[in-house]
């Protein structure tokens, strides 16, 4: 019964793996199916609603006023997105903190806020690191927007959207698998047990939430040539693409776990 109930688990060599190592020393793996189905079916039905949360979109409008505050200072002017004064040489760290004062300016649902906020930070960090050769990504930020130019693409704009929504996805899994976990110990010791067996398999969920986000990709850089290649996208025009791209995200999840 119990590999039965694994087989209903997402298609994913990695997310299995996940499973099956956590079940070896937190329960059956019958229980630990239930745990991650559990919150397969609390992160699908989430997702429903995180498209039209107004801090998730200030997320995702920071992530493209990076991009576009590079080009000109046409893109700059727009009174209702963000303004990043790329002449100052802004460091990612200092980034990050403009983008948090942005979103909370903007929040809708605290926890949706606080998950994109760090998911837009993972991106954030993620990108430079990848776009820099050398340097501390913390000390001069001379490059920075040479770094952020390299986004104002199609080709480079859906990579950075990969990185956001695979970084949602995985904090968002982490966090009702945290939650779950918790409303299935029975006391403080088998809770921490089971808690430090999540940490220990954040690797294997972050890879299966990244493979997820791959199907966002093409979508994005079709998107952001049509929206944003030479004008700054609408509120509406971004949670429009929001709810597609995330839909995509549920039927990604949806159809691994319907995968045999």
């Amino acid at each position: 019964m119990g590999h039965e109930r694994v087989g209903s688990l997402p298609h994913s060599k990695r997310w299995r793996d996940v499973v099956a190592q956590m079940a070896s020393s937190t329960g059956t793996a019958e229980e630990v199916a239930d745990l991650a189905e559990a919150t397969l079916n609390n992160v699908r039905s989430r997702l429903r609603q995180v498209s039209s949360d107004d801090g998730v979109s200030a997320a995702f409008q920071f992530l493209i006023a990076l991009a576009k505050n590079t080009a000109s200072s046409e893109h700059s002017a727009v009174s209702n997105s963000p303004q990043i004064d790329f002449d100052g040489s802004p460091t990612t760290l200092r980034l990050v903190s403009e983008l948090r004062s942005w979103v909370d300016q903007h929040q809708g649902s605290k926890e949706y806020a606080d998950l994109a906020k760090k998911a837009c930070a993972d991106a954030m960090v993620l990108w430079s690191e990848q776009q820099r050769q050398q340097g501390s990504l913390f000390g001069d930020g001379s490059e920075s927007k040479g770094v952020w130019q390299k986004a104002d693409s199609g080709a480079g704009f859906c990579e950075v959207a990969r990185l956001f929504f695979s970084k949602f996805t995985e904090r968002y899994l982490n966090y009702f698998l945290g939650r779950e976990a918790s409303s299935a110990a029975s006391g403080a010791v088998e809770r921490d047990a089971l808690e430090t067996q999540l940490r220990s398999h954040v690797d294997g969920i972050s890879r299966y939430a990244f493979e997820s986000a791959r199907i966002t990709q093409s979508f994005a850089a079709g998107w952001f040539n049509q929206h944003a290649r030479n004008s700054i996208p609408s509120e509406r025009e971004i949670k429009g693409f929001l709810a597609v791209a995330f839909g995509k995200m549920r039927e990604e999840l949806r159809r691994g776990t319907a995968a045999k």
